[in-house]
């Protein structure tokens, strides 16, 4: 039994049959006086494997100086065998308590790692909710909805136009002009007797003017007004047009009616049970197509009616043969260039003479202009002596701002 290597006290091996999980950064030797942990923080004196084999080393060779001093000693052979039987006993308890020990280390250490990773979570949540009340608290409700220019400037699919309502009104004489009917009006109504809300009174074609207000009340009001009725002007109420939307990327390979097709079976047909395929077809109309030529796809441009453009648009993408087709409201206006007036197309311009989109100046087209050298300006804007330092359409002007917020409100959205 002198022989170390013959001990049969030598239990460290136990940790190296089954090891615990080593960490991925051994902590420090203990401290003979260690501090008070602060919170969330690992206790300072956690022991690691190469100590608790160190000791259990130390432990061993004691064992084996208490069996070798016994067998030294006048004890007869069973109180031998009695002191040797205690010392594996000793060795084998306490290498059974150094392999918990290690387990209970281990599982410390992953129940801290989860506490924090939570904690950590738990700070996010706290501050994004923090974030959410301010912004709340700061914008107003206008600004959170946003305008219909903000939309377009940030590229938004969906419109949500202005609830307003509208009457226009005509003169019995033909010959009178828009200005004359105007003045009219403004002469015999007041808005003050009246409560009216008016959001706008813009002249229209035939000498009529048109009047928005914040509802159909006003209009009712309007309607019943007695020296409107005796003044001999008529009030029609205004039809608004119908929505139209875009579609993206529809193949080309396809027919019309293959198109239409589709867009019932793939996508209405469940939704809208009462209405068939024939009565859908007759309340959808292609506008026109876009897109560059010679690709295998192009956009379609769809006027249809409002409940069937709420359900498209909602879904946000409508599925056509093979193909999943992006849709959004199309809300274009459209430009002259001639007269770079918006509202109408060049061949309706009633302007005898070019105005220049470069410039701004009237008397010639850009391909005739000497001023292609400076910056360019904004003819829209220049005519109605606005702020011009813009190229004339340009996506931020506010008169095609303008243009496309009318254009939105003369729409029969349906409240969307």
């Amino acid at each position: 039994m002198s022989n170390p290597g013959a001990s049969p006290f030598g239990r460290s091996q136990l940790l190296r049959r089954s090891p615990p999980p080593t960490p991925t950064q051994p902590l420090p030797p203990s401290d003979p006086n260690p501090p008070a942990p602060a919170e969330n923080e690992l206790p300072s004196e956690v022991i690691c494997t190469q100590e608790v084999q160190k000791w259990m080393g130390s432990i061993d060779a004691i064992l084996q100086e208490v069996c070798n001093t016994a067998g030294d000693s006048k004890m007869n052979s069973d109180q031998k065998l009695r002191v040797s039987a205690l010392c594996r006993k000793v060795s084998n308890g306490t290498a059974q308590m150094a392999v918990l020990y290690q387990s209970l280390k281990t599982k410390t250490i992953l129940a801290h790692t989860t506490i924090q990773h939570l904690q950590a979570q738990q700070n996010v949540v706290n501050s994004l909710q923090q974030f959410k009340e301010v912004v709340e608290t700061k914008l107003k409700p206008s600004e959170i909805a946003g305008s219909y220019a903000s939309m377009v400037k940030k590229g938004a699919d969906i419109v949500r136009p202005a609830n307003l309502s509208s009457v226009a009104i005509y003169p019995s004489d033909k010959t009178q002009t828009s200005d004359e009917t105007k003045s009219l009006v403004q002469k015999i109504i007041s808005p003050e007797q009246l409560k009216l809300h008016v959001r706008g009174l813009k002249k229209v074609k035939n000498g009529g003017v048109l009047i928005s207000t914040e509802n159909k009340g006003d209009i009712d009001k309007l309607r019943n007004s007695e020296k409107l009725v005796s003044s001999g002007l008529k009030i029609e109420e205004q039809s608004k047009r119908r929505p139209r939307i875009a579609v993206i990327g529809v193949p080309v390979a396809l027919t019309e009616k293959e198109v239409f097709d589709c867009i019932y079976e793939q996508n209405l047909s469940d939704k809208l049970p009462n209405i068939t395929r024939e009565s859908f077809l007759d309340s959808i109309k292609l506008s026109h197509k876009s897109g560059k030529k010679d690709l295998p796809t192009c956009n379609y441009i769809l006027e249809l009616p409002a409940s069937i453009r709420k359900i498209i648009i909602n879904q946000s993408r409508i599925f056509i043969n093979w193909t999943s087709c992006p849709v959004r409201d199309f809300t274009i206006v459209t430009r002259c260039f001639n007269c770079q007036q918006f509202g109408h197309a060049a061949k309706f311009c009633r302007e005898t003479s070019p105005t220049c989109n470069h410039c701004g100046e009237s008397g010639h087209s850009f391909k005739e202009c000497s001023s292609k050298s400076s910056s360019p300006l904004c003819a829209t804007c220049k005519r109605f002596k606005r702020k011009c330092d813009h190229p004339t359409g340009d996506v931020s002007c506010p008169a095609r701002k303008h243009a496309e917020i009318n254009y939105i409100n003369s729409i029969d959205y349906e409240g969307a």
